[in-house]
């Protein structure tokens, strides 16, 4: 059982600061749509991926 516990991947500590700004900017920003809202989420959880990628191929 390789499950290290109390240590969270650095890729879930991103993806959870992902969804929490952008709760956030939907919370507080009185004139963000939905629509603009996911399109925001679309590409910053895409970087994420892009970035992840890039640091498995320099392993």
């Amino acid at each position: 059982m390789d499950q290290k516990q109390g240590k969270t991947s650095p890729v879930i500590a991103d993806f959870a600061e992902i969804l929490k700004k952008a709760y956030e900017k939907g919370m507080n920003e009185a004139e963000i749509t939905v629509e603009k809202l996911i399109e925001e989420l679309k590409v910053d959880l895409k970087h994420l991926l892009v970035v992840n990628s890039q640091a498995v191929v320099k392993l």
